[in-house]
């Protein structure tokens, strides 16, 4: 088994962002990783044909799902997309193919090398991402949107409750790469979902986040040790992120001092959807005009 591959679970809407990803991937992977992509059965032949590089182990989500617990109360095609990608992503360790994964969105982008020596420790622990919920918290304050924080909050709550966190501190599991240990996942479900008689589709659904769900487990369960690590990508969650950095003259030789990637979250990054999910034309002139006046009043804005 080897000690850390690279999963991605994806479909025909990220296609050219995932075709980006793989390109820096190629680039950067110093140690040839594997690399696991799982796409619906619909795409994976447009997929192969746009991203034909046969060192790519491909696999379909439908077959991810069949081999969990989950398709013995659902069918496939009667979860949401959402829900079918947290699936597929938290018991993707199920396959054997790695005691740890590396999980990446497809909006990811690496900026520089990496290899194994930067996510796993020497015994094969891996290293986790804990934040301070401040980050998110303030992101709210600073975009004006409160129900970020509210949200989040939420399911905070209801995770910690399941697993009993009492603690005053709270964490934030949030910002791919998510560095996953198999033993974790193998251990929720042995010892909380498996006598409750679960699956992780009920997690999922009672919880809502596959990142607070593997966080919690992470502490509450013990069953790796705990060995703490910076962000390893730059997250513009919006655009007005980006362009504030850009206005100070951050661009990504200077964020790869810093950081091994960077992730223009796809919600506002739309002109790398797949063409068959982009808007009509009216559409797209409309965007793009939405999008022009809100980097005037960025602009306008930062200058006071």
């Amino acid at each position: 088994m080897n000690q850390l591959a690279i999963f991605l679970c994806s479909y025909r809407r990220d296609l050219e962002r995932v075709r980006r990803l793989h390109t820096s991937i190629v680039k950067f992977n110093i140690d040839q990783l594997p690399v696991y992509i799982a796409v619906p059965k619909a795409d994976l032949a447009e997929f192969q044909h746009v991203i034909a590089d046969p060192s790519i182990n491909w696999l379909t989500q439908e077959d991810v799902f069949q081999a969990c617990p989950s398709a013995r109360i659902a069918k496939y095609e009667n979860v949401p997309g959402g829900q079918m990608q947290q699936v597929v992503k938290s018991e993707a360790w199920r396959l054997g193919i790695g005691a740890n994964l590396l999980v990446m969105d497809s909006d990811c982008k690496f900026i520089r090398p990496f290899q194994a020596s930067d996510f796993v420790t020497s015994d094969g622990t891996p290293y986790s991402v804990v934040c301070d919920t401040d980050t998110i918290r303030e992101l709210a304050a600073r975009l004006r949107k409160p129900k970020i924080w509210s949200d989040w909050l939420e399911t905070s709550d209801r995770t910690r409750d399941y697993f009993g966190n009492t603690s005053d501190v709270r964490h934030a599991f949030d910002g791919a790469p998510f560095i996953w240990s198999a033993q974790v996942w193998s251990d929720l479900a042995a010892l909380r979902l498996e006598p409750a008689g679960q699956t992780f589709l009920d997690l999922v659904r009672k919880l809502g986040s596959e990142l607070t769900i593997y966080g919690e487990a992470l502490i509450a369960l013990k069953s790796i040790q705990i060995k703490l690590h910076d962000p390893y990508f730059r997250l513009y969650l919006y655009e007005e992120d980006a362009w504030n950095d850009r206005a100070q003259g951050v661009d990504e030789p200077i964020l790869a001092k810093s950081y091994f990637g960077v992730i223009n979250q796809s919600n506002w990054e739309y002109w790398t959807d797949h063409q068959s999910y982009r808007k009509s034309l009216p559409s797209r002139v409309a965007r793009a005009l939405r999008r022009n006046i809100a980097f005037v009043r960025w602009r306008l804005q930062s200058r006071d």
